[in-house]
């Protein structure tokens, strides 16, 4: 059997056409006076932006992708770089990792939640304001400007969609505790009341473990943040239809590494991290098996010239993950993220950002403007039509949610593949399974995996040579369709057959 992650590698490059086109990320200020625009095929330098922050910034633009307005969590600017009405004095903090992230109000159109971060687990904890964009540039509405929702909060927020598609979680991690909190924002505002998970380390001692960005990735199926001062990442399974998180899987990195920017690919199968003190960025698969030996599959994809710090990772709308190179005028780039290794293509100095200066910070989303719109080439087998080379997906072959038996509406298809292999003694097949992305990374490779089995069994009990069929897992790598619905997962829980000599 070939290697299962090679193997989901290669299919995944050749089956689908990633794309991201969620507008209102189009617009990037951060850094000192330093800005971007990605409304171009390539990114271009803007030097237009008034910011001049360490670390904490958040922009938001319309569903055109205009620029609505940005923040280092204490000031407000609007499109014409102006501070907006009431929008100063918030309680973010320009040296807060993750000062600010912005959040359309669900129902209301032209108003946004902005949630800010104090620095270093300050008093202000978590807040957030409502920002009215409805009759000119904007205004921060003050009656509900700095709405306390905990103290004391770390540096740490992010943001990522609900299962249903619809509302939104914002999570954040309590200082001096492993308690993470997951607000619920629906049409009748933020459930001020959060979703409560004990899990992980406590965070806690030195300050710099309150700093280090903690990110979702875009299908909200795991969450992952930095500690600094203890040197380690960890990595959580987030169930997006509850907020709670599980499944602790702790990476630890040699003294002086500092590892502070999170990143998930866009596919959700790679992790990134930058570990600041040495420049180095690195990867990690987490599709493993078994799953605690994530911490293995490190590659080192890249380092800053000079060793210059390296900060935050972000995803942008051109599917490409972004890094600053601190106390210079560049962005770097990771061309390829859903690659693995150093063909995911790191390149330095990627994006000139002209008399702007990059720090540390880049702004922070809600992660899921940056899933991937799956386009495929669904094709489905047809005993009559099918070829040596075809990769087929078998119709109506299904299984329940986390059950790898056949149910039996699966049979008149799978007697079809039989009755073709009986008629063409000659030819070989191999055998794909396929999960949708609820659960566990590494558990649902094993699924997959049991899934593709499970076919085969069968087609030996119908006297076909076990010799004649392999069969390999992918766990949820490798979607034909959206997991956003019931109906859209269901077609991802799959087995396909490949046609062999």
């Amino acid at each position: 059997m070939r290697p299962i992650f090679f193997s989901c590698l290669l299919y995944f490059s050749f089956s689908t056409l990633p794309a991201i086109a969620q507008n209102e990320a189009n617009i990037w200020y951060f850094g000192d006076k330093a800005g971007v625009s990605f409304k171009q095929q390539n990114p271009v330098s803007l030097s237009d932006g008034v910011l001049s922050t360490e670390e904490g910034v958040a922009t938001i633009c319309d569903k055109a992708g205009n620029l609505l307005f940005y923040t280092d969590g204490v000031k407000v600017y609007n499109a014409k770089h102006a501070i907006m009405p009431d929008g100063q004095d918030l309680k973010g903090h320009p040296s807060s990792t993750q000062s600010g992230v912005v959040i359309p109000v669900i129902g209301i159109s032209n108003q946004y939640y902005l949630f800010t971060v104090a620095a270093a687990g300050g008093v202000e904890g978590l807040c957030y304001s409502i920002i009215d964009m409805a009759e000119g540039l904007g205004n921060v509405q003050i009656a509900t400007k700095n709405k306390k929702l905990h103290t004391p909060i770390t540096e740490k927020l992010t943001a990522v969609k609900h299962r249903n598609g619809k509302d939104i979680w914002i999570i954040a991690h309590e200082w001096l505790s492993d308690k993470f909190l997951a607000y619920l924002i629906t049409e009748k505002g933020v459930q001020e009341t959060p979703i409560l998970s004990l899990v992980g380390s406590p965070h806690k001692g030195n300050d710099l473990n309150t700093q280090g960005y903690m990110k979702a990735n875009a299908d909200g199926t795991n969450i992952a943040l930095a500690l600094e001062a203890d040197q380690a990442v960890e990595l959580f399974d987030f169930d997006n239809a509850t907020g709670k998180l599980s499944q602790p899987i702790r990476i630890n990195f040699v003294a002086n590494s500092y590892p502070y920017g999170i990143e998930f690919s866009p596919n959700g199968s790679l992790l990134y991290v930058s570990a600041a003190g040495t420049g180095k960025i690195y990867q990690y698969n987490l599709q493993t098996l078994p799953a605690d030996s994530i911490s293995t599959t490190q590659v080192e994809v890249g380092k800053s010239p000079n060793t210059v710090w390296v900060g935050a990772l972000q995803l942008a709308p051109d599917g490409k993950i972004y890094f600053p190179i601190y106390n210079t005028n560049f962005l770097g780039v990771i061309n390829m993220p859903n690659t693995q290794g150093v063909d995911c293509k790191y390149q330095n100095n990627a994006v000139s950002l002209g008399t702007g200066i990059a720090k540390l910070g880049l702004p922070t989303f809600n992660q899921s403007f940056f899933q991937e719109k799956i386009s495929t080439d669904t094709r489905y087998f047809d005993d009559k039509t099918v070829k040596i080379g075809d990769k087929l997906i078998l119709k109506n072959v299904h299984f329940d949610y986390a059950q790898y038996s056949l149910q039996p509406i699966s049979f008149a298809e799978l007697d079809k593949l039989a009755g073709y292999l009986q008629r063409n003694p000659t030819v070989q097949i191999n055998l794909l399974g396929h999960t949708d992305n609820i659960g566990n990374k590494p558990a649902n490779i094993t699924l997959s995996l049991n899934r593709a089995k499970a076919v085969k069994e069968y087609l030996i009990k119908k006297q076909i040579k076990e010799s004649r069929i392999s069969y390999e897992g992918f766990g949820s790598g490798t979607p034909i369709t959206t997991n956003d619905t019931d109906e859209g997962r269901a077609k991802n829980r799959r087995v396909e057959v490949q046609i062999l000599e």
